[in-house]
């Protein structure tokens, strides 16, 4: 009796702790998930790190690629056919179409208690703001949202990773002032310098700005006007000053960046066929064929030093003295933006998990939100692979070039991305040299400082979670839409107009509905 009441003593002592209970994991199991980023040729059972993992909860994994190309599609069938793998994590949330799921039980519902029996994936769920923000709308909790930020927010409000890579040499050469922020104007000068002098020998093979059309949303119409779409957070809806709501891609801030796209085309700026780029093909004029002048990516520590390792061994040339980082600002000289989400894709499980299933998975979950599991998630083991100085700064005991993510394969498609993303982690992250971490956290800053209240867009969770027939009709891809009109013969204003005109049959009864949930 003594040593049972011992044990339930201990054992209550550790759930106050807010710190997974260890369950009796006698049963073995697979866990079949379906993920992007993952590689099935890939064993993520292999290393050191996932054994610590899989011993701890008696499981291992048996991981199924998503790609961008069918992974929405694939995910869709799935569900529809109730064949669902154990676990999904999906990237793009539809409200309308996974509202429609709930509803008809193709998904697994959580308990309703879930949160007092994981405290740490729930906080890691409270977070991301649309975990409570979907559970209440649809009365329960279905999915799970994965937060990117954790504890190093570099900014007060967190808005888009992208920022502009320019060659900073080609810009010291042709006399281009280097600056934290640039007016897209200011870029389009820059660019011209490049044609007419050539800093960098290139001849016709030369590229002022290498962008497809994705990124050059980031470059034209994004930094004038939030709400010109095209961003994860749907954004292409706001309130004007008459109290309405009104759509973004025909305001005449969107026809501003549309018209600085069609000079920069016109003037010969762009790749010949940017239109038909993909993937990273135009980030690799930058960095590896070294053609291009500039080009749009993510602005972390991450990308830079992967930028620098691509143009030390393509190009014999130091980060540093070649590639200035900066953000893009609006011809009006204000930082537009969308607050960003604090997610990155959700956790699903199928409708008919065991008990069991579900309970080991969310305790795996649960243990992996804790401090001491993201540290390992993170630099790999205390005291094998970092340890703490005397200020109490992380200190890598890699060899110089080596990570966690070099050492320990399963960490970034599997554990990085399991519950938290923890981008901001890279702020202290000592695998990154400290000069791109400082640039990192003045890059937000500098959006930070460069904008006004108006001009970083909020969340709208009237928006976000309007589902519809009508919303769900509307099907664009904003950057593909946006380039059509510049490549289109004729005036670049007229011919915007006409598209708004074409398309307001879609977007007017979507108003009409956005206008009557606010009562206007």
């Amino acid at each position: 009796m003594k040593k049972l009441l011992a044990l339930l003593l201990a054992a209550m002592m550790l759930l106050g702790t807010g710190v997974t209970a260890l369950a009796d994991y006698d049963t073995h199991l697979t866990f079949k998930v379906a993920s992007y980023n993952v590689n099935e040729s890939v064993d993520y059972n292999g290393d050191v790190l996932s054994k610590h993992f899989e011993d701890k909860f008696n499981f291992d994994w048996d991981m199924i690629s998503l790609s961008n190309e069918n992974g929405v599609e694939n995910i869709r069938i799935w569900i529809n056919a109730m064949n669902m793998p154990d676990v999904v994590i999906a990237n793009q949330y539809n409200n309308g179409e996974m509202m429609n799921y709930f509803e008809q039980g193709l998904i697994y519902r959580f308990p309703d208690d879930w949160k007092k029996r994981w405290p740490n994936a729930a906080k890691a769920f409270e977070m991301t703001a649309i975990g409570d923000a979907v559970t209440e709308k649809a009365g329960g909790t279905y999915m799970f949202p994965r937060a990117i930020f954790a504890n190093n927010y570099p900014a007060e409000k967190i808005v888009t990773h992208m920022s502009v890579y320019l060659r900073k040499d080609w810009a010291q050469a042709v006399g281009f002032e280097l600056k934290d922020a640039y007016k897209t104007s200011e870029l389009l000068e820059f660019a011209r310098l490049l044609k007419e002098k050539d800093p960098g020998n290139v001849g016709e093979r030369l590229i002022p700005i290498a962008v497809q059309p994705l990124w050059a949303n980031y470059l034209f119409t994004l930094p004038n006007n939030a709400y010109s779409g095209g961003q994860d957070t749907p954004n292409e809806f706001y309130i004007g000053e008459d109290g309405k709501y009104h759509w973004g891609p025909a305001s005449e801030d969107t026809l501003t960046g549309l018209k600085l796209y069609r000079q920069a085309i016109d003037e010969g700026l762009l790749a010949p066929e940017f239109y038909s780029y993909t993937g990273t093909e135009a980030n690799e004029d930058f960095y590896i064929a070294g053609i291009a002048g500039m080009t749009i990516m993510q602005g972390m520590a991450s990308f830079m030093d992967l930028t620098a390792n691509y143009v030390k061994t393509n190009l014999n040339a130091e980060f540093d003295d070649v590639v200035h980082v900066a953000a893009v600002i609006g011809e009006d000289g204000k930082y537009h933006g969308t607050e960003l989400i604090n997610y990155s894709g959700y956790v699903m499980f199928k409708p008919d998990i065991s008990t069991e299933e579900f309970e080991r998975y969310m305790d795996l979950m649960d243990y992996a939100a804790t401090d001491d599991a993201q540290m390992l998630i993170r630099m790999g083991f205390k005291g094998e692979d970092w340890d703490y100085d005397e200020n109490g700064e992380i200190v890598s005991h890699y060899p110089e070039g080596q990570s966690a993510r070099s050492k320990y394969p399963s960490i970034y498609p599997v554990y990085h991305r399991l519950v938290i993303m923890s981008d901001d982690f890279t702020l202290i992250n000592p695998a990154y040299k400290k000069e791109y971490r400082d640039r990192v956290a003045q890059l937000y800053i500098t959006k930070n400082e460069l904008a006004d209240e108006k001009s970083i867009a909020p969340v709208d969770w009237t928006v976000m979670m309007h589902s519809s027939d009508a919303m769900s009709r509307i099907g664009f891809t904003y950057p593909d839409e946006y380039a059509a009109i510049v490549l289109q013969d004729g005036d670049v204003e007229q011919n915007w107009k006409d598209w708004v005109a074409t398309n307001s049959y879609l977007i007017d009864p979507v108003l009409d509905e956005l206008n009557e949930l606010i009562g206007k």
